[in-house]
C-alpha cells in the first residue's frame, strides 16, 4: 500500500496478528461522490444479488434515478431476470429490459404532418421549436417555424433569437385566428410547419380541453416536449394528463442538467407516450438525438457523458 498507509487498527488473531490500514491515494479526490452502484457496475464481481448481481445492479440504478421501486424492478426482471448470466454488463441488460416496456418513435427530419409543442411551462418549447427547424436544415428539408404567441409573451422574439434569424424571418400568431390563417397559407403553399404553443397547465382541465379542441381544428400532431427535471409523481401525473388530451409522442428535454433521470423515464413509459428525442445539450444545431432504449440505458448508467451520447447519431 506504500509508504502513506496508515494503520486504523491491530489485534491478535489465532495464529497471527490482523492489521487493518488505508491510504488516500493520489486523485481520489477528484472522483467525486460517484453512486456506490455504479462503482460496483463498473466490476462484475459478487455482491448484493449475488445470485443476480446484473439484476440488482439495473434496479439500484433506476432507484437512485427516482424511478418508482416497481418500475425498476419490472425493467430489471425484464433484462437480467429472464435470462440471468446472457448480459456481460448492466447496461446490456438494462437496455433490454426497456425495450421491452417503452416505445421510441422519432419524427422523421422531412415532417408529414404539421407538429403543435405542447408541455408545462419551462420545458424547453421554444428551444426544442428551433432545434427540429435546425434539423431540418441540415437534412436538406424545410420546415417553417410558427410562434403562436396567444399568451403575449414574446414567443416570436424567443424563436428568432434561438434561429439567428431576424423578427420577420419568423412566422408568428398573436391570436386564434391568426394561427389558423397562417396555417391555411402555409398549407397552400404544401409548407410543413412547426408550432410553438405557449405553456399548459396540465393540471387545470380547461387548458387540457382547449388543447383537444385546438388538436382537432389544425389537424396537427400534439407532441409534449417535458422537462426531466420535477418529483416523479408530478412529471407521471402530467404525462397521463396529455395522453389523455392526444399526445402519443414525447420529447425529452433538460437531461443534461439533472442528475437523476429515472423519473422522467418512468413517468412517459407509464403514460403510454413514447419515447421521440432526447435533448442532451443546450445548443440548437445537433440538440436532439433520436430515442432508442440503448441510449435511455447509457443515460440511466450514466456511463457516457451527455455530450458523447448526443454525438452518436444525433440529427
Amino acid at each position: 500500500m506504500g509508504e502513506d498507509a496508515v494503520i486504523l487498527s491491530e489485534r491478535e488473531v489465532d495464529g497471527g496478528v490482523e492489521v487493518r490500514a488505508a491510504t488516500d491515494r493520489a486523485g481520489a479526490a477528484a472522483k467525486g461522490n460517484e453512486p456506490f452502484f455504479l462503482r460496483e457496475a463498473r466490476n462484475l464481481g459478487h455482491g448484493r444479488g449475488a445470485d443476480n448481481p446484473v439484476f440488482a445492479r439495473v434496479r439500484d440504478a433506476l432507484l437512485w434515478h427516482g424511478a418508482p421501486q416497481r418500475f425498476a424492478e419490472r425493467v430489471a426482471n425484464e433484462g437480467a431476470g429472464r435470462r440471468p448470466g446472457e448480459f456481460s454488463t448492466p447496461e446490456e441488460a438494462m437496455a433490454e429490459g426497456l425495450s421491452r416496456m417503452v416505445t421510441c418513435d422519432p419524427i422523421p427530419a422531412r415532417l408529414d404532418r404539421d407538429i403543435l409543442l405542447v408541455g408545462p411551462p419551462g420545458a424547453g418549447r421554444t428551444s426544442t421549436a428551433a432545434k427540429l427547424t435546425r434539423r431540418a436544415s441540415v437534412a436538406r428539408t424545410e420546415i417553417t417555424p410558427l410562434a403562436a404567441d396567444l399568451d403575449g409573451s414574446a414567443g416570436g422574439e424567443q424563436l428568432a433569437a434561438y434561429l439567428e434569424r431576424e423578427r420577420a424571418q419568423i412566422r408568428v400568431a398573436e391570436t386564434p385566428d391568426a394561427l389558423f390563417s397562417e396555417l391555411r397559407a402555409l398549407r397552400n403553399e404544401s409548407r410543413r410547419c412547426v408550432i410553438d404553443l405557449p405553456a399548459i397547465n396540465p393540471f387545470e382541465g380547461d387548458d387540457l380541453a382547449s388543447l383537444g379542441d385546438l388538436v382537432a381544428a389544425i389537424r396537427a400532431e400534439p407532441v409534449l416536449v417535458l422537462s426531466a427535471e420535477g418529483h416523479p409523481d408530478d412529471l407521471a401525473e402530467s404525462a397521463r394528463a396529455f395522453h389523455r388530451a392526444g399526445v402519443r409522442r414525447a420529447i425529452l428535454t433538460k437531461l443534461d442538467v439533472v442528475r437523476r433521470r429515472g423519473g422522467a423515464i418512468a413517468a412517459l413509459t407509464s403514460s403510454g407516450i413514447a419515447f421521440s428525442h432526447l435533448a442532451i445539450t443546450p445548443f440548437i444545431g445537433g440538440g436532439l438525438v433520436p430515442a432508442a432504449p440503448s441510449r435511455l440505458a447509457a443515460l440511466l448508467m450514466e456511463d457516457a457523458r451527455g455530450d458523447v451520447i448526443a454525438l452518436r447519431g444525433a440529427a
